[in-house]
């Protein structure tokens, strides 16, 4: 759906379809309505263009203040995002590639935005050393550039658990959650894309993957998660683990949810 609004926002110039912005203010709703703490934008597959980010981060601000989250690999893009944001959003993400330490980083911290590292990918999947070893170097290159611990996520990077590499490299993720809050002073919080683990998988077995999964990953120290959060099964799963947590008063409303 996401794409089709920005296919039908990019035919009509952006700015002036207002078709596609009713659409995706639509969406916002929904989002909201449902208990999204933050909105991801995320131009990165089939429309990472400023003109994009521009008329998406608009749009979105006129339905809501929430926090946004920019995704996007175009420096361009990225400084149309930062600019147009009302409040500092979070970047998603930053890995070890020098191109995006160079051009983003200072981009980053000049408008005082979070920004999410990312220390595997399903290329080059690494095992938790490996990925503490990445979180020391990308967390000393954004302190160099002025963005503080309180406002850095690492995401050890989720692989998809129909393979066995995925499997394997879950168990190194669990083992990494666990050990990050001593690997930093101060300590720097964890994400990740849940979606990422049920990748592959028939669509009627996605939710029972995520969802088994996300407990886990909290209780090995998961401080947040980018999930869609119109899948009830995944606010239900969440809204669980803030009861267990204490956050949130148990009711049977809220468990229905």
């Amino acid at each position: 759906m996401v794409n089709q609004i920005f296919r039908q926002a990019k035919a009509g110039g952006w700015v002036k379809n207002q078709q596609a912005i009713i659409m995706l203010q639509d969406l916002t709703e929904q989002c909201i309505t449902t208990g999204a703490d933050a909105l991801e934008i995320n131009i990165q597959q089939y429309h990472d263009l400023p003109e994009a980010m521009k008329f998406a981060v608009n749009a979105v601000q006129e339905t809501t203040n929430l926090q946004l989250c920019l995704s996007t690999n175009s420096a361009e893009a990225l400084e149309a995002g930062l600019r147009a944001c009302k409040r500092p959003p979070l970047i998603n993400y930053i890995s070890i590639d020098e191109a995006k330490l160079r051009q983003m980083l200072p981009l980053i911290a000049n408008h005082g935005a979070s920004v999410v590292l990312l220390v595997s990918t399903p290329t080059a999947p690494t095992d938790a050393h490996e990925m503490l070893r990445k979180t020391a170097i990308l967390v000393g290159a954004a302190n160099e550039v002025g963005i503080p611990n309180d406002s850095i996520f690492v995401d050890p990077g989720l692989i998809h658990i129909t393979s066995d590499m995925g499997q394997r490299h879950l168990t190194e993720v669990m083992e990494f959650l666990r050990v990050l809050p001593d690997a930093t002073e101060p300590p720097v919080k964890s994400t990740c894309w849940l979606a990422n683990c049920s990748a592959g998988a028939p669509k009627r077995l996605r939710p029972a993957i995520e969802t088994t999964l996300l407990p886990m990953l909290a209780g090995t120290g998961l401080s947040s998660v980018f999930l869609d959060v119109l899948q009830r099964e995944n606010r239900r799963a969440l809204r669980m683990i803030k009861i267990f947590n204490n956050e949130v008063i148990y009711s049977n409303s809220e468990a229905e949810l």
